[in-house]
């Protein structure tokens, strides 16, 4: 009895100096908001008032309100002050970002380049303050579709996504010719548990029209996707798929892409950036469904190999690009030399039958407030017209 008396007294001392020592968070202050209420930006951190304080957890906050794409990145601030007794304060200023666009550059550059791309896409954000928003694209090329769709913003980041599509697309991948017109229905999950991992489910149904060598069959999927990002020393991402057959003109299929990023700096004006791809998927995966791959294509799902055309097809590809990087004469302006090397392979061939794709060219990246915008041009050892293109963001 006097044994269990001496210890439950020791875990009442413990208690008492963990919550001596603990750093609670008592007061969270949010500027006032032109059109969203307060309670959308509290219902996305990781704490309430009460709550123990940490500095991951103010990172991760950060991290879920830029991911949300509904307030303004250029004006946002979060900070955490210390006051008596060892606890915070939480201060957070933001304001609504524009309905239509973040900034007029932002939107002119974008807009720009993707109307020079065939296409013209606007997320309406947060029209009503609650966390809903509406997009709408339209793609005039020839793998052309109309999408809408909703996404709503809820509790700790996660952004639920809805879309419909009608597409109607006649391409060309290995020299073989297909066609492929119907419509698909997406839902969508994205959530951000912690400020390295970012996970994404999807569930799609899809019923198309597939012709290739003058046969029109019916397609029926019904496909769920899990995607993960792990973002912290270096960039780590995977997805696993399967589609699932609805009729007996096809047969089930599985699909698996990694890619791994990392950054190695040099001093403080040059880095190196290497980046490895690679993919799988079923034998049996029917062309419009397998891995494209040549010129800038990252946008449109592709795996970019920049000096190519974009016209390769394959059940599996492996690709790795490496990229010096130099500051110029100024600090926001980057020079960049990079190389493309690359293998997809149709599902009757084997990676060791094909020789690879080597690519090299140049870039240049400037540093905006709204984030890096570059331009590339890229070359297929000169034996084709070099591919160009200007955009937000990496190109590999």
């Amino acid at each position: 009895m006097k044994k269990i008396m001496i210890f439950t007294v020791v875990l009442i001392i413990i208690s008492l100096t963990l919550n001596v020592n603990a750093q609670t968070v008592t007061e969270i202050e949010i500027s006032e908001l032109e059109r969203s209420s307060r309670e959308l930006i509290l219902k996305q951190l990781p704490y309430t008032t009460g709550d123990i304080y940490g500095e991951q957890k103010l990172i991760l906050s950060r991290k879920r309100i830029f991911n949300s794409d509904l307030f303004n990145p250029i004006t946002f601030q979060l900070s955490a002050q210390e006051t008596k007794n060892n606890n915070y304060k939480i201060f957070i200023n933001a304001e609504d970002s524009g309905i239509f666009m973040i900034h007029p550059w932002e939107f002119a550059i974008r807009k720009t380049t993707g109307l020079l791309g065939e296409k013209f896409e606007q997320k309406i954000r947060n029209p009503q303050g609650n966390g809903l928003s509406y997009l709408f694209a339209l793609d005039w090329s020839n793998d052309s579709y109309q999408d809408y769709g909703l996404e709503y913003l809820g509790k700790k980041g996660r952004i639920y996504n809805f879309n419909y599509r009608n597409f109607d697309r006649d391409l060309e991948f290995n020299q073989q010719d297909f066609k492929s017109k119907g419509d698909f229905y997406q839902f969508s999950l994205e959530s951000i548990p912690t400020a390295e991992i970012k996970n994404q489910y999807s569930l799609k149904f899809q019923e198309n029209d597939y012709q290739i060598n003058n046969l029109i069959q019916k397609q029926q999927y019904l496909i769920p996707v899990y995607n993960l990002n792990y973002d912290k020393s270096f960039n780590f991402e995977f997805e696993l798929s399967r589609a699932f057959s609805l009729n007996d003109n096809y047969n089930d299929f599985n699909s698996f892409k990694l890619n791994l990023n990392k950054e190695f700096k040099l001093n403080n004006k040059s880095r190196i950036i290497a980046d490895f791809k690679g993919g799988f998927s079923s034998d049996n995966t029917p062309l419009n469904y397998q891995f494209t791959a040549g010129g800038f294509s990252k946008i449109d799902g592709g795996i970019p190999i920049r000096g190519q055309d974009y016209e390769f097809a394959g059940t599996k590809y492996i690709k790795n690009t490496l990229e010096y990087h130099r500051m110029l004469w100024r600090r926001d302006l980057w020079g960049v030399i990079f190389i493309d090397n690359a293998k997809i392979a149709a599902a009757d061939k084997e990676f060791g039958d094909l020789s690879w794709e080597n690519d090299a060219g140049l870039g240049l990246i400037y540093y905006t407030f709204l984030g890096p915008i570059r331009a590339d041009i890229a070359f297929d050892n000169g034996n084709s017209s070099p591919q160009f293109k200007i955009g937000f963001g990496n190109s590999f």
